[in-house]
């Protein structure tokens, strides 16, 4: 039992040599506390959310007119009443129900048109095979109107205007008689033709009504009339009888409408004259026997 003091002493030495170390050599335990490390920012931002695009808003309020195309073309929408308007850039073709279509703006396709009334323009257009229910009168839309025909001046008597040569879309509408075949073809004859009976070939767009579209410079002026594929059947005056070519002149305008009645064909008659094939050819350029009057 000699050896118990001895230990005693060695365990107290070192427990003060622990104590010692620990203070000066930062051990476990020597009761000094990590200091805690500042946050560390993330590398990645997120970035602020992006607004969405707005949707173009109409400048006035929106009137939807229905009724039935004409033609569409050079950014104008032409309804049967045989006045164009004017279609937005960025015009929507859709459904009636607001959905995607195949149809295509053309003769015959029924269309509800929504006019801006602040530009007048053709912001949306719902096309269909049927008839679509009217939500506004045309009286409604008319003031939107930019193929209005405007009458021409009798040359002699008014100044002469200044034509630019602008390319103008010229649009005829035609009213024939009711007895009219409903198999035939009515066409356009003019003098720059050569007076072909078959020269500009018009689409039936109703049972009395044909249209025919075509592109002339302002400043040009022609003399045409109405045939149904030969001078035998040329258009009569509203007497019965024949009548002198119509005459018309290109105006300064992005569209140029213009309407006329035929009241007679020439084969109504039995008794009216043969004058010629309709068909040019290098021996008769000019087919009928008698020109038209002038």
């Amino acid at each position: 039992m000699k050896w118990a003091p001895l230990r005693f002493a060695f365990s107290v030495v070192a427990v003060m040599a622990l104590a010692l170390g620990g203070a000066n050599f930062g051990f476990p335990g020597a009761g000094l506390q990590a200091a805690t490390p500042p946050p560390v920012s993330s590398p990645f931002i997120t970035p602020p959310p992006l607004s969405a695009t707005a949707t173009p808003k109409p400048s006035g309020q929106l009137v939807r007119y229905s009724g039935q195309l004409l033609d569409a073309q050079a950014g104008f929408i032409f309804f049967t009443t045989g006045d164009g308007f004017r279609a937005s850039q960025g015009m929507k073709i859709d459904d009636p129900s607001g959905g995607s279509t195949t149809l295509k703006p053309q003769t015959r396709i029924y269309a509800r048109a929504a006019f801006d009334t602040g530009s007048g323009e053709i912001v949306e257009l719902a096309l269909s095979t049927r008839p679509l229910p009217a939500e506004a009168s045309y009286i409604d839309i008319q003031r939107f109107a930019i193929a209005l025909s405007t009458p021409a001046s009798n040359p002699e008597l008014a100044p002469a205007e200044g034509f630019n040569g602008k390319d103008v879309l010229v649009v005829f509408t035609v009213e024939v008689p009711p007895r009219t075949p409903f198999g035939d073809t009515v066409y356009l004859a003019t003098d720059v033709s050569g007076w072909s009976a078959t020269a500009i070939r018009m689409d039936r767009i109703d049972a009395l009504h044909y249209r025919a579209t075509a592109r002339f410079r302002s400043g040009t002026h022609f003399l045409y009339r109405y045939t149904r594929g030969s001078w035998r059947s040329a258009e009569r005056g509203q007497n019965g009888l024949e009548v002198p070519p119509r005459s018309f002149v290109v105006h300064n305008a992005d569209v140029q409408n213009v309407n006329n009645v035929v009241y007679h064909w020439g084969d109504e008659d039995s008794t009216a004259p043969d004058l010629g094939s309709s068909i040019p050819t290098p021996y008769q350029p000019i087919p009928f026997k008698t020109p038209p009057h002038h």
